[in-house]
C-alpha cells in the first residue's frame, strides 16, 4: 500500500482552507486543490510498503512515542515551493515549533532504525499542502502574498498512519492506524 505518515487538522483550519483556495481559483490559479478532508501535515512519505511491514512499523513507531506530551502548533499565512519561475505547490505555513521538531527526529530516528526509510531529508519544512499547481496567473507571488490567514492552533496528541490511493478523482487517504501519545495504537 501507498504509506504516510501525518498529523490530522482541525476543522476550523479546514474551513479556512476553503475560502483561501476560492480567493486562489478567483485570481486566476489553476491546480489539483486539496479537499478540505484530505488536508493534513505530512512527517513522512513512504511510498508503497506491505500491509504486514506497515502494521510492523506502526507498532514500532507508537511503543517510541508513547507518552510524547501532546502539543500544538500555529499556522499563519501563504507559501509556495518552485519549480523555475512558477509555483509549484502552494501551502500553508506551519510556524516554527520545537515539539514538532522533535516528534519528527524521534519517527525519523525510528524509521531508519529498522529500516522502513533509506534516508531522510536533512531540512523538515513542516507545511499543509491545498495545491499543486497547473497554471498560475502574472505576478502570482504577489497574488500569494496578498492572502492573509489568521493564526489557527492545531491541537497534537496522536499521529496516523493513512493508506493512499489515487483516482483520478484525486486521492483516497484513509486511516490505517492511529498512535495516541497517551494510550498507544488505536
Amino acid at each position: 500500500m501507498r504509506t504516510f505518515i501525518a498529523i490530522d487538522v482541525t476543522d476550523e483550519l479546514k474551513r479556512k482552507t476553503e475560502e483561501v483556495i476560492e480567493k486562489l481559483m478567483r485570481r486566476g490559479f489553476r491546480a489539483n486543490w486539496v479537499k478540505p478532508e484530505n488536508l493534513h501535515l505530512t512527517l513522512f512519505f513512504l511510498g508503497e510498503m506491505k500491509e504486514t511491514l506497515v502494521d510492523e512499523m506502526t507498532e514500532k513507531l507508537c511503543d517510541r512515542t508513547r507518552g510524547f506530551p501532546s502539543f500544538s502548533f500555529d499556522v499563519k499565512g501563504l507559501n509556495f515551493f518552485k519549480k523555475g519561475r512558477g509555483p509549484r505547490v502552494i501551502w500553508v505555513a506551519v510556524e516554527k515549533n520545537p515539539a514538532l521538531q522533535k516528534l519528527y527526529e524521534e519517527l525519523k530516528a525510528e524509521l531508519l532504525k529498522y529500516g522502513y526509510m533509506k534516508e531522510a531529508e536533512d531540512r523538515f519544512v513542516p507545511h499543509i499542502t491545498i495545491a499543486r499547481v497547473k497554471h498560475y496567473p502574472e505576478m502570482w507571488e504577489k497574488l500569494i502574498k496578498d492572502i492573509h490567514i489568521e493564526k489557527s492552533t492545531v491541537p497534537v496528541s496522536s499521529f496516523t498512519v493513512y493508506s493512499s490511493k489515487l483516482t483520478p478523482d484525486g486521492p483516497i487517504y484513509t486511516p490505517v492506524h492511529k498512535c495516541d501519545f497517551e494510550r498507544g495504537m488505536i
